[in-house]
């Protein structure tokens, strides 16, 4: 039988401050520039880690100083944070699910590959969750579906090793 973590074993990853990304940015710069044995992919793929880093407090930054949305990676940011997953996301989905998910598509926001447009949609689809985990609570854990679920049901479920 596989390890099924409950809501008391995974622990939700903090989201990094601004001042935290900029860091990261700074060690991944230094890494690429100084690091001996890299290949110039490894190099490059640490430069565009730091690039979306940057590329997302700037993005927020603007978000906090805007009163009314602006066009743009703004807009994509609101629009994906405002999503509202369907009532069977939470029938397919327990609390650590949305979590880990949460946790997994802000890993793929900074990934080099993502235009900064997927970026900003993938930061608002882990707000969401998260908002959607807060308001189901740490205790919750439906019972595996027995329908098909969403791409979303599964990819929750599939990366914990339940699908």
């Amino acid at each position: 039988m596989a390890w099924a973590p409950n809501s008391a074993t995974v622990k939700p990853m903090p989201r990094l401050t601004p001042q935290q990304r900029i860091a990261l940015a700074r060690k991944l710069e230094i890494r690429a520039a100084t690091g001996e044995g890299l290949s110039s992919e490894k190099r490059i793929d640490l430069r565009r880690a730091a690039k979306n880093l940057l590329a997302l407090n700037a993005m927020e930054e603007r978000r906090n100083q805007s009163k009314s949305p602006a066009e743009g990676l703004v807009h994509i940011f609101d629009q994906a944070a405002e999503q509202r997953w369907s009532e069977d996301l939470r029938e397919e989905l327990g609390y650590c699910h949305m979590v880990h998910l949460a946790d997994v598509f802000e890993g793929w926001a900074i990934d080099w590959r993502m235009t900064p447009e997927w970026t900003a949609k993938l930061t608002g689809w882990a707000q969401s969750l998260r908002r959607l985990a807060d308001e189901v609570g740490p205790d919750w854990d439906p019972p595996r579906p027995t329908w098909r679920p969403s791409i979303v049901g599964f990819l929750g479920r599939k990366l914990l090793d339940e699908g």
